[in-house]
């Protein structure tokens, strides 16, 4: 990876196929809407003889099964709820199921809200393992101003080390135990993406990478894969030396 863009193209060769079992009609068009613009085919099957609400199969771009969700289950993706997270972490909600669900698939449109509650279940997994590394790009000092107190809580947690990137002068204290990297005219201030190693469990690894092509509007994926959580981590040190 020799950028955050080649990251995005990487995953913009893969398309994943869902497919909907239900007898509703309006919970079909409204996952249509929602993937309308993702790298996602929306498929329609009648549940049958079967009494339930209905449920959504996904298939990668070879068309084998990767999982299945009840359809209130995957609601809960399209418009998660926001939480610190460290109030995520005493949950009983298995968000990580949820998120696995589409990770590496493409998202489009996602406004600052969805980017938020995305982030908050990565930044929910380096608060409840404690140790390894969090990176979060902020764009633009005024978006890091807003969640100082949070990444100062999250870089006194344990071992965990934290840095956060953004595109333009701090001119404030950097928050307590937290590394600042700024730079000017880059690729910081066009790229969204929070980054947690796994603190040395491959398990824990995950990440959420999205480029901001209007306002307030992003287009990215998230991932559990430690590679390519590894990838962009590496790409984040060696061009800014953090470490």
């Amino acid at each position: 990876m020799n950028s955050l863009a080649a990251a995005i193209r990487t995953i913009e060769r893969r398309r994943k196929t869902l497919e909907v079992r239900t007898d509703d009609d309006a919970v079909v068009e409204e996952l249509r809407r929602q993937f309308e613009t993702r790298n996602v085919d929306v498929t329609h099957r009648s549940l049958g003889s079967l009494d339930e609400t209905g449920f959504v199969i996904v298939r990668d771009a070879d068309g084998a099964f990767r999982g299945a969700l009840g359809i209130d289950q995957f609601q809960m993706i399209l418009s998660p709820e926001i939480h610190p997270p460290w109030e995520l972490a005493e949950t009983d909600d298995d968000r990580a199921e949820l998120f696995d669900f589409l990770e590496n698939t493409l998202f489009t449109s996602y406004d600052r809200r969805q980017m938020l509650a995305t982030s908050r279940e990565i930044e929910e997994r380096a608060w409840r393992v404690g140790s390894g590394k969090l990176y979060a790009g902020f764009q633009r000092p005024a978006a890091l101003a807003a969640q100082t107190d949070i990444y100062e809580r999250l870089g006194s947690r344990g071992s965990l080390t934290v840095a956060v990137f953004l595109d333009g002068a701090w001119n404030a204290s950097a928050p307590d135990n937290v590394t600042v990297v700024s730079t000017s005219d880059g690729e910081l201030g066009e790229y969204w993406f929070v980054a947690f190693d796994g603190g040395g469990n491959e398990i824990e690894a995950c990440a959420l990478l999205a480029e901001e092509r209007r306002d307030g509007e992003y287009y990215g994926f998230w991932t559990y894969d430690p590679a390519t959580v590894a990838d962009l981590v590496s790409h984040l040190e060696a061009t800014y030396g953090v470490a």
